[in-house]
């Protein structure tokens, strides 16, 4: 219990008198207490960066990883978690699973590169894949089941395999106590009493101390007791040693952190109405009656039904407000202090995030209360899927950082986004984020493998495998200058929020029981979004941790809570108050400060009715609205932006932070879409300088001062954004007045479109097969091939893969035998002779027979680089390239015949042809049809015969320029397209390469308004290429899943059926959609987002189209 020694002095974030002399941990950014750096913002070093998820996927190989950090390091990270993920075949913490974590702290170190640990196998953090559990099988986590059904007397699921703390009925536990409940008419709780040994009673429910029963998520063990300080001791031991054992020299500046993700305990459950009869379910631990007495000389185990059940006439019930209180601190206590303090003690900071931070129900069923999970971490941290925008997870996190006085805030970022995911949404999601606080991305997520379920596992993959990875770093450079700026000095926030969960927890009673748990939701996201769209930036404050936060001796009239200071503070429809907190406001308002009452004011104190002195002196009470409250907080604004019809904007956000006297500020468009000309105006005189965060560069803005405020006018495009410095100034800065030059724009025909060229061959997906065993005679009709691996699987009493299934470096070798024979037959149609070398790409040939039309495919080919010629793999190293012979595919029906033995791990996946032919793709019919290249135009290439390529598509173009128009600003706009990001280049005639001219890379296309300035150009025919990169979708995405059903992706979507399957197949656009327009004017355009440097246009290769294929690598 050592760990626990240094939590009194580190609760509030202070550090141990011994971390004094202990390394700076690059993630303090110790940087930003230097003076501003045009250098390092012009080239921002690596604790700037973003740090992905790094997958831990397969059976490790070290030569692999250094590669992969290699590409890394090309896209712009800061370096990577090292996280374990479904798929690891190496023995997790053993001694070659160490051995490579230390070879690749040692790359990092050598390329001046972060690598960061993750402190688990899978998630959520706790068991050590399992581990604690086997050694410390005491350690399970617990959960009460609260029932009306007696063990042994209803039917339950036996076969559920818990991926989380979510509890289960399992009846492996035992009969803690039985209850006699008498409801009123209103359902709610007249009378409980716990019945004796053979009592009866008129409505009997019984509560049973269990654990969930064991699951191949945990390795066939169970989720550990968050609840215990032992047991994550035991987990602290069997992780977080091991890896000071081995790197621990390393921790604080090659190693700066360890992720923990999604912490939790049992969820809490509710009734679905006063009067059901369901199972419900607590988060428990065997001493929790005896820590619950210590602190409330309370019988929780008697109290039980109160939990449930709301009390008569609306009157708060202190038990369950003490129970949900204490189970959190309990938590907290036993997880996170004790992890923290670790990590604090050895130099490593804790990052990561919790389980259901975003709303008052998901962290109360979960948590508790999230931000006293936060209260000795040094970097708090979010988590957000699916390109969701919710502010409150983000708020929470970066209120507790700035009260710590710590200055990054994690987010595990871009998670479900999918292969679609384009560069214009990697920057909207990340720009909201950086302006409520977050500095530090970890990107969900990049694979080491897309071998079998790898693949499925919550893409997109941010890596090599995805054809853009090499111009990521025009996103990483945009958020890496973010981040150098918005670490500096101090977030200017004026004003406070009470966070209202606690309120929310006197309302967690059964459904159906009143609207007040939803409303109550409701306003906590309501409020939230009226003030930062109404650009008044808040904090979050959390009765749990306001006492410990606040001095004994406050000064002036602002409210010091740990390193902020607000000068006012809501009270938004609480229904109960803390007592400290009670005071402490009170004494705020009596030194001159401002407490604002939303909405309703506190019924009571401490969850009890208050017998005198509740009340806030000088407090002022406000209705409920946006209008109402940000009325009264327009004395505290900072900021205000308005549109060209002087209306206050409400698409924006945005970060203030003071930094000595100078200010840096961070204003983001939400609204990806839609531009807004506005005036931007910012309390204070200042000379304003404009921070751009694609090329590095300063400039000034013209700004005019008046009655103490500095405003310029500005337009924000869609998903734009823009970073300010302000330094101190008595006198408006004019530029002189100059027209805008006029554009003119060329005729459509003068932007030629005169061939398209491909980086790679297009495709045909086989995933219909027909397949027989070895003990079976006849072949199966065709079925999709993930339906035959669940088929086989059952036949041969396997589990079935998907998200939850047991580690194969779990599985010893005498259950990794193959127990059948497979031979699987995939027919395809062609309407003509290939006569041309095609290629086969799947995985594991090694293991197969394989034989198209009667001609045996070898099956040894190289894994050293991508689909060349006759070797090589496809899209991930685990996809080999074998070659086809030409004259083997012929008119008619083709017949590909592979046999393989299957075992628990074999994988049954896609296969692809690949080559020079089109796709005729009517429904769920494929046909071959001759490739007439020269055919192909803009428009979506998917319906040009190329339904599910997956490569990139160059568009090349000439156009003319007259005398007239010579020496002019030329802007190239693609206004429609779909692909991640477009990238353009100018390209020399064949006179000019033989005389040594290069192309040259002129730029990215990626955000609104889609517009690149290419530069001045001469008299004559000029020619360019604009590049569409592709993303992997059409190959691997879940194309079978029916139009509208979500837009969701998890491992088992790709294994619909019924009203959520199809047999066609859903492919998505791809390419540029409408014709590229030039225009010309006097002056080039001023500002292009993703403008490219020297050096990178230096490293591009022009691509020069093949004579057959028309394919190119670029």
């Amino acid at each position: 219990m050592d760990y626990l020694n240094s939590l009194v002095s580190s609760a509030l974030g202070r550090p141990d008198v011994a971390d004094i002399t202990k390394k700076v941990n690059p993630l303090t950014y110790p940087k930003s207490s230097e003076a501003f750096s045009k250098e390092l913002f012009k080239n921002p070093t690596s604790e700037y960066r973003g740090c992905p998820l790094w997958a831990w996927n397969t059976k490790l190989k070290k030569e692999q990883l250094m590669r992969q950090i290699d590409n890394f390091a090309d896209m712009g990270m800061g370096g990577f978690h090292m996280h374990v993920r479904t798929g690891l075949d190496t023995e997790y913490l053993g001694s070659e699973f160490m051995d490579i974590v230390l070879s690749c702290v040692e790359y990092a170190e050598s390329k001046n590169m972060m690598a960061c640990l993750y402190d688990d196998d899978r998630w959520p953090s706790g068991s050590a894949g399992g581990k604690v559990i086997k050694q410390n099988p005491e350690h399970k986590g617990k959960h009460i089941l609260f029932t009306q059904h007696p063990y042994g007397t209803v039917d339950f699921d036996r076969n559920q395999s818990p991926s989380s703390a979510r509890a289960s009925r399992s009846e492996n536990g035992h009969l803690l106590a039985t209850y006699d409940v008498i409801l009123d008419e209103n359902g709610c709780l007249k009378s409980s009493r716990m019945l004796k040994k053979g009592e009866t009673g008129t409505n009997v429910w019984y509560a049973y101390m269990e654990t969930n029963p064991d699951s191949p998520w945990f390795n066939d063990q169970t989720y550990v007791d968050t609840l215990s300080q032992e047991a994550i001791s035991s987990f602290i031991k069997t992780t977080h040693e091991v890896y000071k054992a081995k790197i621990g020299d390393n921790f604080g500046t090659s190693v700066p952190c360890i992720f923990t993700d999604e912490p939790q305990f049992a969820t809490k459950t509710q009734l679905s109405n006063p009067f059901a009869g369901d199972d419900v379910f607590l988060p428990w631990t065997a001493d929790l009656p005896v820590t619950f007495n210590n602190k409330y000389g309370e019988d929780i185990v008697a109290n039980i039904p109160q939990i449930f059940w709301n009390l008569p006439h609306g009157s708060p019930s202190l038990i369950r407000h003490q129970f949900h209180d204490h189970v959190c601190e309990r938590f907290v206590t036993a997880f996170m202090d004790q992890l923290s303090s670790w990590c604090r003690k050895n130099n490593l900071m804790l990052n990561g995030h919790m389980m259901e931070e975003p709303t008052l129900y998901s962290q109360t069923t979960a948590l508790g209360e999230a931000m006293r999970c936060y209260r000795n971490q040094e970097m708090p941290g979010m988590d957000l899927l699916v390109d969701w925008v919710e502010y409150n997870t983000a708020k929470q996190a970066s209120s507790v950082s700035r009260q710590n006085g710590t200055k990054g805030t994690m987010s595990e970022i871009y998670g479900v986004t999918h292969w679609t995911f384009t560069f214009e949404g990697h920057k909207g999601c990340g720009d909201w984020q950086a302006a409520l606080g977050i500095t530090f991305r970890v990107h969900h997520l990049t694979w080491v493998s897309m071998a079998g379920e790898g693949k499925r596992d919550y893409p997109a993959c941010i890596g090599y495998q995805s054809p853009w990875y090499k111009e990521y770093g025009c996103v990483e450079g945009h958020f890496a200058r973010v981040g150098v700026a918005m670490t500096r000095g101090k977030a200017v926030t004026r004003v406070a929020v009470v966070h209202p969960i606690e309120s929310y927890w006197l309302a967690f009673g059964p459904n159906g029981s009143g609207d007040e748990l939803s409303n109550r939701d409701q306003a906590f996201a309501d409020l939230t979004r009226w003030l930062l769209h109404g650009l008044i930036d808040f904090d979050f404050i959390a009765e749990s941790l306001l006492p410990g936060q606040v001095s004994s001796k406050p000064r002036g009239n602002t409210l010091q809570v740990g390193e902020c200071e607000y000068d006012i503070v809501v009270i938004p429809n609480l229904r109960t108050i803390r007592s400290t907190t009670l005071k402490i406001l009170q004494n705020f308002t009596k030194r001159g400060g401002k407490v604002i009452i939303a909405g309703s004011a506190p019924e009571f104190v401490d969850a009890k009715v208050p017998i005198s002195g509740h009340n806030i002196e000088q407090g002022k009470n406000v209705f409920w609205s946006e209008q109402s409250i940000l009325s009264a907080l327009e004395p505290y604004r900072e900021l205000r932006v308005t549109t060209d019809q002087n209306v206050l904007t409400d698409k924006l956000l945005y970060q203030m932070r003071q930094d000595g006297d100078e200010r840096f500020v961070f204003i983001c468009n939400t609204d990806r879409q839609n531009a807004v000309d506005t005036t931007v105006s910012v309390k204070g005189n200042w000379r304003v300088e404009q921070l751009d965060t694609f090329t590095g560069e300063e400039s000034v803005i013209q700004s005019q001062q008046k009655h103490g405020w500095t405003s310029f006018s500005h337009r924000f495009e869609g998903c734009a954004s823009l970073l300010l410095r302000l330094l101190p100034s008595s006198t408006s800065f004019l530029l002189p007045s100059t027209a805008a030059a006029a554009k003119t724009n060329l005729p459509p025909t003068d932007l030629v479109l005169e061939s398209i060229a491909l980086s790679e061959p297009n495709v045909l997906m086989l995933d219909f097969a027909s397949y027989k065993l070895s003990s079976d005679n006849d072949l199966s009709p065709p079925i999709e091939i993930l339906r035959i691996d669940n088929q086989i699987r059952s036949q041969l009493k396997l589990p079935r893969k998907g998200m939850a299934w047991r580690q194969p470096w779990t599985i010893p070798f005498s259950e990794r035998k193959p127990l059948a024979e497979v031979t699987m037959r995939f027919e395809f149609e062609s309407s003509f002779d290939i006569t041309k070398p095609t290629m086969l790409a799947l995985e594991d040939p090694e293991m197969m027979s394989i034989r198209l039309n009667d001609v045996a495919i070898p099956s040894l080919s190289s894994r050293t680089g991508p689909a060349k010629g006759k070797s090589g793999w496809w899209v991930d190293e685990a996809i080999r390239a074998l070659p086809i012979p030409g004259h083997t595919i012929h008119t008619g029906t083709n017949t590909l015949t592979i046999s393989f033995p299957f075992g628990i791990l074999t994988n049954i996946e896609r296969i692809y042809i690949l080559g020079s032919f089109a796709v005729q793709l009517t429904g769920p019919s494929k046909l071959l049809k001759p490739l007439d290249i020269d055919t192909l135009s803009w428009g979506d290439i998917t319906t040009q015969g190329f339904p599910f390529y997956v490569g990139n598509v160059i568009y090349n173009y000439s156009f003319s320029l007259p005398n007239s128009q010579a020496a002019q600003g030329i802007t190239l706009s693609v206004p429609r397209f779909s692909s991640p990001v477009l990238v353009v280049q100018s390209n020399p005639t064949l006179n000019e390469r033989n005389a040594g001219s290069k192309a040259k890379k002129l730029g990215r296309i990626a955000f609104q308004p889609h517009t690149l300035a290419l530069g001045k150009f001469k008299a004559g025919t000029h020619r360019i290429s604009i590049t569409a990169f592709g993303n992997r979708y059409n190959a691997f995405g879940h194309i079978h899943l029916a139009d509208g059903i979500t837009n969701q992706c998890w491992p088992d979507i790709w294994r619909t059926e019924g009203d959520w399957w199809t047999d066609n197949y859903n492919v998505r656009p791809i390419g540029i959609l409408a014709p590229p327009i030039i225009s010309v004017s006097s002056r080039s355009t001023p500002y292009a987002p993703c403008l490219t440097t020297e050096q990178e246009s230096n490293e591009w290769v022009i691509v020069h189209p093949a004579a057959d294929i028309k394919t190119a690598t670029t």
